[in-house]
């Protein structure tokens, strides 16, 4: 498991994902954005809320999970 995931605001996760192959597929309801990732011959698609002041650690994790991040890629992204 990754160590030292920040808290970070919806904009720089998103940042941090679009730099790791992600990118936006549409508008989701409310105020979710939905991306998407194809990673070993799947598509992933996550809703990501962009209304909120700050995502917590373990929802950022939770998000890299779903996409299908390793642990090496997660900590590649966050340096």
């Amino acid at each position: 498991m990754p160590r030292n995931i920040p808290s970070l605001k919806p904009r720089e996760l998103i940042r941090l994902l679009e730099s790791g192959g992600c990118r936006f597929l549409r508008e989701g309801k409310g105020d979710h954005r939905l991306y998407i990732r194809y990673h070993e011959g799947k598509k992933r698609v996550v809703p990501i809320d962009i209304g909120a002041t700050e995502l917590s650690p373990p929802y950022v994790l939770r998000i890299f999970r779903q996409f299908g991040f390793s642990n090496d890629e997660i900590e590649a992204l966050l340096r």
